[in-house]
């Protein structure tokens, strides 16, 4: 004989008498050992109350909810439901009188009697009451039927979705993995579950879980996706973009896809690709907020500011409450100058998503750009708080410590930017200028010197690995250096002048007057 299903009755003090009768209903099945409940009733003198109820709610498999306005409005119902929510719990909503529970959380569950049709309004109500046992005895048997035939992996899996939909993601990583043991080829579990991971920024197990699914189902294009996505995040970025196009060879009209591989081209400074591939994105989906927004992004760094404003506006009337389009739009006022109408957008973006890292970042950037260090400090912390994995936020704060000479705490906040992303060019040659201030000399030219490897083209770095040279009474070297900058740049006239100074050091004077003149 198989092992009773347990089943817990949440019910409003209220509706005690109809609790009595749904015992007295169950009371067949109880004998046929299907099912058997408990209730607060049940608790003896001296039990403390609440922790008897949680322990008897996380050893149920069946949550039976009396609904009713007074149920909805119990705290202590609507806790019992979170946590059978949150325990793999199975839901049972049972409608005893009209009420506002179509409204309620518990409308994501099959409510019996039949079409939610309260009990109070059958004749007799006893039909109803005997439709709810029907429904009762079929989900129990459903359950006891999944166990028996293995399919059990399946309902956990399809809580664990809801669970992430609720938020709830370290309970939805648990019935991932309930699924995964009792299942270890369910590709969707480890997708699921990498998403998840993705959520709470643990890359490397995401990746893990996605390449375990691509494994188990080699056309998983939504695993190809995401893995992208936090090959990205962790600065990899050529094979991000090679999962991407990998996702859309096997599904073609991927716009998600195309989209993200946008935003790759877009980090790597391949911004006509990057556009491209929002192009694309936009027309498989023409209402697709986000890749306007991002094509706003791409029209920006090549100084389109008209097409990105246009962008940006597109989508905001998509989707009025797209915070990522506010966000962006306030980069494009901050870099035009406009710190004020940028910080503004900032502020509708937090308004909209209290917690969106990226719009206190920036906000951090423009008050930066005004002057107000402290309160730019005080919007990258935050940043960092919320998003401890953004490079870009501790690179932007080590900027700002660097403004008000505080040139340790910019340095500490290079080499975390470099950690979180080893190729982060602009870090490395930040971190480099930062040595150089301190005196530093060595590690200055190491930085700098990376910089150029990363970025052979980056005149700037070689303008200041010049200068650290002439610092370090290594004139030809700087001059090679200096020379490098201005082929590169020939308009750059702080290498011309500190050529000159070179020249100088040498006493070639002719030289040194022609290049300060240049400078001139």
């Amino acid at each position: 004989m198989s092992k009773p299903l347990k089943g817990f009755i949440t019910y409003a003090h209220k509706d005690t008498l109809a609790k009595a009768e749904l015992i007295t209903r169950l009371d067949v099945m109880q004998q046929q050992n299907k099912l058997v409940t408990w209730h607060d009733a049940e608790m003896i003198g001296g039990d403390k109350w609440r922790e008897e109820i949680f322990k008897h709610l996380a050893d149920s498999d069946i949550l039976l909810y009396l609904v009713s306005a007074a149920s909805l409005a119990s705290k202590n119902c609507n806790k019992e439901l979170a946590e059978a929510v949150s325990s793999d719990i199975r839901i049972i909503p049972i409608i005893l009188e009209d009420c506002d529970w179509q409204h309620h959380q518990l409308s994501d569950f099959q409510a019996f009697p039949d079409k939610g049709k309260p009990i109070n309004e059958w004749q007799p109500e006893s039909k109803g009451w005997q439709n709810v046992v029907a429904g009762i005895r079929k989900t129990v048997e459903e359950i006891q039927t999944s166990v028996q035939k293995g399919s059990l992996p399946e309902w956990i899996f399809q809580q664990g979705n809801f669970l992430l939909m609720l938020g709830q993601t370290d309970k939805a990583i648990e019935a991932y993995s309930h699924t995964i043991q009792l299942n270890p080829d369910n590709a969707d579990a480890y997708h699921n579950r990498g998403v998840a991971y993705n959520i709470k920024s643990e890359y490397d197990l995401a990746i893990a879980d996605f390449s375990k699914a691509i494994e188990i189902n080699s056309d998983h294009a939504e695993a190809y996706n995401n893995r992208g996505i936090a090959y990205g995040k962790e600065g990899e970025y050529d094979l991000a973009i090679a999962d991407f196009s990998k996702a859309i060879e096997i599904n073609s009209d991927h716009a998600e896809a195309y989209n993200n591989r946008g935003n790759v081209h877009k980090e790597k400074g391949k911004f006509a690709r990057a556009i491209e591939d929002y192009n694309t994105a936009i027309d498989l989906q023409p209402d697709f907020a986000e890749a306007y927004s991002n094509r706003g992004a791409a029209y920006r760094e090549i100084g389109e500011y008209p097409r990105a404003i246009e962008d940006y506006n597109t989508a905001i009337d998509l989707q009025p409450d797209c915070a990522e389009a506010y966000s962006n739009r306030g980069n494009v006022h901050k870099e035009k100058g406009k710190f004020a109408r940028a910080i503004e957008d900032y502020n509708t973006a937090i308004d909209l998503q209290p917690d969106f890292a990226g719009a206190y970042s920036n906000r951090g950037v423009a008050y930066n750009s005004k002057g107000h260090f402290d309160l730019a400090i005080k919007d990258l912390n935050t940043s960092i708080q919320l998003n401890p994995q953004d490079c870009h936020a501790y690179y932007n704060r080590g900027i700002t410590y660097g403004k008000k000479n505080e040139i340790n705490p910019a340095i500490k906040d290079y080499t975390k930017a470099i950690d979180l992303n080893p190729n982060y060019i602009e870090a490395y040659y930040s971190r480099g200028s930062a040595y150089r201030e301190k005196g530093d000399l060595e590690r200055a030219i190491k930085d700098l010197t990376k910089t150029i490897e990363l970025n052979p083209d980056y005149a700037a770095a070689y303008n200041n690995r010049g200068g650290t040279y002439i610092v370090k009474g290594e004139v030809d070297k700087a001059i090679v250096d200096f020379n490098r900058a201005i082929d590169l740049d020939p308009n750059y006239a702080i290498a011309y002048n500190n050529r000159g100074v070179a020249y100088h050091l040498k006493e070639e004077y002719g030289s040194a007057i022609a290049d300060f003149t240049r400078a001139i």
